[in-house]
């Protein structure tokens, strides 16, 4: 490289550096796809998305064509607990929203909304129960169809499973997870610790009575900041390698773009409500009720026996939070006879929405429905 072409680079690399520092919004896209809200409860809203009029969509790069027809069951996403809605639509060229819209697919999206202390007594029953219906439903009056299929990752994999559990006539034909954890004990080392505790955890409920349902909500909720941290110290050497290539690549704005949108996924993380917290500690984690196929929501029970629609599994090859085993139980727990399990590529955020997720989990995703939308 030429001593010019060295310092334009260099110039370059500074200015990006101010820039983000000062302006930080220039480089961050997400959230870019039109859409309008089409109901809303509380903190909680499902919205519409519409893609402009166009040819093709670019992924990474590589054009996807704008299929002209369109399939009759629309798609539902459901984020999961903890991050905000928008990592569906993360940048334009990293949108799950957009690349699902170019398929031929009629595109909601679940919002949570964003609890704040307030908020600390949202449980599973609202989730479940009470949220989950209402967005079916107004989807499903929205679109004037009869069913309509769920997309959820992680957590929000879990809850359109419990609600699948209690709701054995919920008008939903097909089902995809992406990277959730079922069967919690068999997490990495998180989960084979829990499992060993769970024993001792368990017996002394028995013997003394004891649960955590009494104490209050504010010891278990988790503020945005303590959850980011929590998920950037899954992988510290990530965390470093991550910052060291912005640094070496601080000149090309493309690139600086790309990792600041990425990183606000971790950056700007919403509350994990306290009574939902307290409830995964007790039923999931320590009782690993999932794993059993049964979970006490509110004043009934989901069972996971009575998920009868199409069902489609995603693990992670590299997931530190969720392992494949974990997702993969998933499998023996439901009714349903037309299931498919697969093992993508990337970690717990990197299968969902990674550099490698538009060739693998939206692809399988989009084909895989396609012949159940019809």
């Amino acid at each position: 490289m030429s001593r010019s072409r060295k310092l334009k680079s260099a110039w370059r690399a500074v200015t990006h550096a101010v820039e983000r520092r000062t302006h930080p919004q220039n480089f961050i896209l997400n959230d870019k796809t039109p859409w309008v809200e089409v109901y809303r409860d509380g903190i909680m809203a499902v919205r519409h998305y519409t893609l402009p009029p166009m040819d093709a969509i670019s992924v990474d790069g590589h054009p996807v064509p704008v299929s002209k027809t369109a399939h009759k069951i629309p798609i539902l996403l459901i984020p999961a607990l903890g991050i905000q809605a928008w990592t569906w639509d993360l940048m334009p060229s990293r949108s799950m929203v957009r690349y699902l819209m170019a398929r031929g697919y009629e595109v909601y999206l679940l919002d949570w909304g964003k609890p704040s202390l307030s908020d600390r007594e949202l449980g599973l029953n609202t989730y479940v129960n009470e949220w989950m219906p209402a967005a079916v439903a107004a989807v499903r009056r929205h679109a004037e169809v009869k069913q309509i299929s769920l997309v959820g990752y992680c957590m929000g994999g879990l809850l359109a499973m419990m609600y699948l559990g209690a709701f054995p006539d919920a008008p939903v034909r097909n089902l995809s997870t992406i990277a959730s954890p079922v069967n919690f004990h068999k997490s990495g080392g998180f989960g084979s610790m829990m499992a060993l505790l769970s024993y001792p955890a368990l017996k002394i409920h028995d013997w003394f009575q004891l649960r955590l349902e009494p104490l209050n909500t504010k010891l278990f909720h988790i503020p945005a900041s303590v959850l980011s941290f929590g998920f950037k110290m899954t992988n510290p050497p990530g965390v470093v390698a991550s910052y060291i290539d912005l640094v070496r690549n601080l000149s090309d704005r493309e690139y600086v773009t790309g990792h600041m949108t990425m990183g606000q996924w971790f950056n700007d993380m919403v509350d994990y409500p306290g009574a939902t917290v307290r409830e995964v500690i007790e039923k999931m984690i320590i009782a690993n009720s999932l794993a059993g196929g049964r979970i006490r929501i509110g004043d009934q029970f989901s069972d996971f026996t009575n998920i009868r629609c199409s069902l489609l599994a995603f693990a992670g090859t590299t997931d530190r939070i969720v392992s494949v085993q974990a997702a993969k139980d998933i499998m023996r727990l439901t009714s349903s006879t037309d299931r498919r399990f697969e093992v993508v590529p990337g970690g717990h955020a990197g299968v969902f929405a990674g550099s490698k997720a538009p060739s693998h989990a939206w692809r399988i995703i989009a084909d895989w429905l396609a012949a159940r939308s019809d």
